[in-house]
């Protein structure tokens, strides 16, 4: 146990701050690649970018989520836990992501070299993850923040001021999430560390667990954070493939204000990760905590809603001129599908708790497949194929939100 506890609160402002903070730089990184890149360019770069990120979901394994879920509990035998996640991965991504790459550029087209920094880019993202998940278990989301914020902003400094052609924007990608790693590392060992007491009975069975052990147990949240990844992306990769670069490069810019209020989401649900999990065995303390966080969003999701809808016009008009009319309707189908993404996190967090994790990971495969069947009929009928893979994404968050609370509710009363 650490000195320091999980505070929803408290937690999720930091890392949403980090978000918002983000949020700006991941504009100015957007606002430079569509000036310094032809359309169809942004496009393709885009497409590989978001390739490799789903095939680095291979590298993760899960395994974050572990630490996320029994970091505080471990105490200072979360040490040995994160050495051994550390390895395990950092194997999988020297073996992998160089097959990733020579594969992006099989199916989207584009450039090896550029190719091959973003896709070690993406991996190196994924191997801050176990820090960071061991820093917000032990109630300190205000130094993952700072990795957070660390990574893109050298990314944005680095585009903004050295980089200028696709090589060099894909190494300014790359290096910035390599930073954080030894930031998120350097910080875990020298701040939380030393200062983790030793754990109290009973312990989770995480503590005895050798390197199959761990993958076995990661294998369930392997197919959930796959799922978190792939779900934000899935209409986004069938426009690639059976649409145009260019309706990517839209799509794109619709998706940078539907993403801008989905990482607080996400910030959100691994907060709940852990306050969830420090009661999963007090059924009436989880009830509570669980309605706490309901009703919270339930009370926040039109407010975002009002928000985005003053806010976008000004900042799309501003920003990516040349899209601010082609973005108007598909923005307001991801606006509606990033009401059902928020309202749906407590249930989603109370399932990931629960004595059958693969329930949430089941939920989220379903809404992906709809998602997909959804994008495959949209995409080629309407006749704005953007619009249509947007209208896939609302139709499946909706579906993902009833199946989640209908199962979180099932979750609750299991022992009634």
């Amino acid at each position: 146990m650490s000195d320091r506890k999980v505070v929803p609160q408290r937690d999720t402002l930091w890392l949403s701050s980090a978000d918002a903070i983000n949020l700006f730089f991941g504009i100015v990184i957007h606002v430079i690649l569509t000036r310094r890149l032809l359309s169809d360019e942004y496009g393709t770069f885009i497409l590989l970018l978001d390739f490799f990120h789903v095939c680095v979901i291979l590298v993760d394994l899960g395994l974050p989520t572990l630490i996320g879920r029994d970091g505080d509990r471990l105490g200072s035998k979360l040490d040995l836990i994160i050495n051994k996640i550390s390895r395990i991965q950092t194997l999988i991504m020297l073996l992998g992501c160089g097959v990733f790459a020579y594969l992006g550029v099989f199916l989207f087209g584009g450039w090896i070299g550029p190719a091959i920094f973003l896709s070690f880019g993406a991996g190196l993202l994924v191997l801050t993850y176990a820090h960071r998940a061991a820093l917000r278990a032990c109630g300190e989301a205000r130094l993952e923040a700072i990795v957070r914020i660390s990574d893109r902003g050298i990314v944005a400094i680095l585009m903004l001021f050295w980089s200028q052609d696709v090589l060099q924007l894909s190494i300014a990608t790359a290096v910035g999430p390599f930073v954080a790693c030894l930031i998120a590392a350097s910080v875990y060992w020298i701040k939380i560390a030393p200062r983790l007491n030793e754990p109290i009975e009973p312990v989770p069975a995480t503590n005895n667990m050798d390197n199959w052990g761990l993958i076995r147990e990661g294998i369930p949240f392997l197919f959930a954070s796959a799922a978190l990844v792939i779900n934000v992306r899935v209409e986004k990769l069938l426009l690639g493939l059976f649409a145009s670069t260019n309706d990517v490069a839209t799509y794109q810019i619709a998706w940078l204000g539907f993403i801008a209020g989905y990482g607080p989401i996400l910030s959100l649900r691994a907060v709940l990760l852990s306050w969830f999990g420090e009661v999963r065995d007090d059924l009436e303390k989880l009830k509570h905590r669980y309605k706490r966080a309901f009703f919270s969003t339930i009370i926040l999701g039109p407010i975002g809603i009002g928000f985005a809808l003053l806010v976008s016009p000004f900042a799309f008009g501003y920003l990516f001129p040349d899209y601010s009319e082609l973005i108007e309707k598909p923005f307001l189908a991801l606006l509606i599908a990033w009401l059902f993404h928020a309202i749906a996190s407590p249930c989603l967090a109370i399932i990931q708790v629960s004595e059958k994790p693969w329930n949430y990971t089941k939920i989220l495969w379903m809404g992906i497949g709809i998602s997909a069947v959804a994008s495959l009929y949209l995409i080629p009928t309407q006749e704005n194929s953007v619009f249509g893979a947007t209208l896939a994404a609302m139709v499946a968050s909706i579906f993902v939100f009833i199946l989640s609370f209908i199962e979180g509710r099932k979750v609750l009363h299991s022992n009634e």
